[in-house]
């Protein structure tokens, strides 16, 4: 059975009702969002339609000069559709559940990152944790007590993800926070883990103090860890103050390194095939805070990620499955460190007008075998809301690239858009 024959029979069961409720506190609801934008990018290959964003708003190969101006997706927001639900089964116990997908608005696609590598060498592309997957944002059901938290069982965010969200100054704003463009600040620097299968995830708030904690399990036969991640958050969140420290692992993860026009023209980034893949190791801790002054909230944040060799390499010539394509893996050789600094804020001018504004410095640190360098962004945002549900906007995000670790891109980048976005 297709996808798209799932998708509509999921719709058909909860047409109607979009929410419903019963007198037990039990419920199913089916919401969304709907977003996409007009603008124009510096630098860019040809937009792809099947990616959650259509351009790479930063980084871009030197073989790519020329501005793009389109229709982009998800300005702020990937467009997306869900289901979630509630069951009270008594004692302070409930059962719950949730279903999401990404999708293209401009073309109607399914977000598949892994395609839009695959595809033609000169259309944007970039590693991605939605590749094609029906229920691409989320799948998970789960038990929840009142008092003891909550537990997850199935595809999740990590729970870096949901941390940064809320200490993004732009929170997560695709086309305007690197944050929310890669989710690989959100997953220790891969970010097809920004999503994780097979997951545990426990999280809980006590008083004004949260903590989580996840695990996932790799599945390989004969390796319990291959695979697998770890993750750990607590935060601190009352009133006027957050405070929030986290910690990320994940074993011999596989990743994408075919970021928009690296690979030149002749590349195998035809047909079936993604090109070379890296198998490594990787580690992340981050320490947050946050504070509102009446309608100004300062946000910003230290992260530091370490990509490391494997702990179990693949063999010499290796060959792996990747989202339903062909890529050669290799094994990470060289440790890389990355050092991200962030701060900004948001500023409620009225009830309705909010200006956001962030600067991020994220730098790879020089070593024997590794080259430095360092990617400064400058961000705006201001959002107007027209109702409850629809609001529109205006962006602006300039890039600046320093050091020979970005010799093979353009030095600077910007991309400036307005958009609309609905919700329901």
């Amino acid at each position: 059975m297709s996808r798209r024959v799932i998708a509509g029979a999921i719709l058909a069961v909860v047409a109607g009702a979009a929410h419903a409720d019963d007198i037990n506190g039990d419920s199913v609801t089916l919401y969304g969002i709907l977003d996409v934008a007009v603008g124009t990018v510096e630098h860019s290959a040809n937009g792809t339609s099947q990616g959650g964003v259509t351009v790479n708003p930063e980084k871009v190969s030197t073989a790519y000069p020329h501005s793009v101006t389109g229709m982009f997706n998800g300005g702020i927001s990937d467009p997306r559709w869900g289901i979630r639900g509630n069951e009270n089964l008594g004692g302070g116990l409930h059962a719950f559940f949730g279903l999401e997908s990404g999708f293209n608005l401009p073309s109607g696609q399914i977000n598949n990152g892994a395609a839009a590598i695959a595809g033609a060498n000169n259309t944007t592309s970039g590693a991605s944790a939605l590749d094609g997957q029906l229920f691409d944002r989320g799948a998970y059901v789960g038990l929840r007590h009142d008092t003891y938290g909550s537990l997850a069982f199935g595809r999740t965010t990590t729970l870096g993800y949901d941390t940064l969200l809320s200490y993004d100054p732009l929170s997560f704003a695709a086309m305007f926070s690197p944050f929310g463009f890669s989710g690989s600040y959100s997953a220790g620097g891969v970010t097809e883990g920004s999503r994780t299968d097979n997951n545990l995830k426990y999280t809980n708030k006590i008083g004004d103090f949260k903590i989580g904690l996840s695990y996932s399990f790799g599945g390989v036969a004969g390796n319990f860890g291959d695979g697998s991640t770890f993750g750990a958050d607590i935060g601190y969140e009352a009133q006027h103050l957050g405070v929030d420290a986290g910690y990320y692992y994940a074993r011999d993860i596989v990743h994408s390194g075919a970021l928009v026009g690296v690979n030149p023209v002749g590349s195998p980034l035809i047909g079936n095939n993604v090109g070379t893949l890296t198998l490594n190791n990787s580690e992340d801790v981050y320490l947050l805070a946050k504070y509102s002054f009446g309608a100004l909230t300062v946000k910003g944040g230290y992260e530091r990620y370490e990509i490391k060799p494997p702990s179990d390499p693949a063999a010499p010539g290796a060959t792996t499955d990747y989202y339903g394509f062909q890529g050669s893996l290799v094994n990470t050789v060289n440790a890389s460190r990355t050092n991200v600094y962030f701060f900004g804020g948001d500023y409620k001018i009225t009830p309705a007008l909010d200006i956001a504004a962030g600067f991020y410095d994220t730098q790879l640190m020089q070593s024997a075998d590794v080259a430095g360098g360092n990617q400064l962004e400058y961000s705006v945002l201001v959002d107007y809301n027209l109702s409850r549900r629809t609001d529109v906007y205006v962006g602006y995000m300039f890039t600046k690239l320093n050091g020979a670790a970005f010799t093979p891109y353009e030095p600077t980048n910007y991309v400036a858009a307005a958009g609309i976005r609905t919700v329901f």
